[in-house]
């Protein structure tokens, strides 16, 4: 399997689609890995090369021991595009893998075109991320994942558990407890505020009319600070790309073949 070094920490990649098609690097949320992309992966490569990777702490990737930082993850796509060969791409990503984006974008890589920040802050109530550090130590990932599931999906999509919402929740348990953590602590720490002006993309913000996590006066802020970005909301929580897929698709494309 495609696997890149940062460091002494292995991450996993993979790209799909023909690569003579504009690059499209697309990063997880927090608990998921890059299968999160699955429902909407066959259309995107109508258009796209996608390359996908797992988070450090998810998936194939390494989980090390102890807190990661922002810097770190970000470190990992730039290796991720490296070893793609990727001169010219587009970003988008989700939650945590928004905050990677955000840090990105910030620092101006060559290639960079589009950035997509979806259902993402730039920063956190630092208790509450230690508050769920705790309470994995005590109880594993079964400890939060009703909780993780009540906010990645609206009620009634969580009341049909549907194959797709029991592939996102058995992925979740699936993860490295201390990985998990380690990626917990990357988000408490940060503070990207003073790193969005940074930022001269074209930048479209996702929000989900039903995000508890990250909901409309979160993305308002980022639009706020990052000059010329867009702002659209979308009928969903925290995962699009599961829960309305279709929809999702309808948001993000056309802004990425802008």
């Amino acid at each position: 399997m495609p696997v890149v070094t940062n460091g002494s920490t292995r991450i996993y990649w993979r790209g799909d689609g023909d690569a003579s098609l504009p690059a499209l690097v697309l990063g997880n949320s927090l608990g998921c890995d890059f299968s999160l992309w699955d429902p909407v992966l066959d259309a995107l490569m109508r258009d796209f090369y996608v390359v996908r990777y797992d988070m450090r702490g998810h998936g194939g990737s390494d989980a090390p021991q102890g807190d990661y930082t922002l810097s770190q993850l970000t470190d990992d796509v730039q290796a991720v595009i490296a070893a793609a060969r990727l001169t010219s791409y587009d970003y988008c990503g989700i939650s945590l893998g928004g905050m990677v984006g955000m840090e990105l974008g910030a620092r101006r890589p060559s290639g960079l075109r589009h950035l997509v920040l979806s259902n993402t802050s730039a920063e956190f109530d630092k208790s509450i991320w230690n508050q769920r550090i705790t309470a994995i130590e005590q109880g594993g990932m079964a400890a939060v994942i009703d909780g993780i599931i009540g906010r990645f999906f609206t009620p009634d999509f969580v009341a049909e558990n549907s194959i797709a919402l029991r592939r996102v929740r058995n992925t979740t348990l699936s993860q490295v407890p201390h990985g998990y953590m380690g990626c917990c602590a990357a988000i408490r720490d940060m503070d990207l505020y003073p790193r969005l002006a940074l930022i001269q993309n074209p930048t479209l913000i996702v929000v989900g009319d039903f995000d508890l996590s990250t909901p409309l006066a979160r993305g308002q802020a980022l639009a706020a600070h990052i000059a010329g970005s867009t702002l659209v909301t979308i009928p969903s929580a925290h995962i699009p790309p599961t829960e309305i897929p279709e929809q999702y698709l309808a948001a993000i494309v056309p802004f990425l073949k802008s």
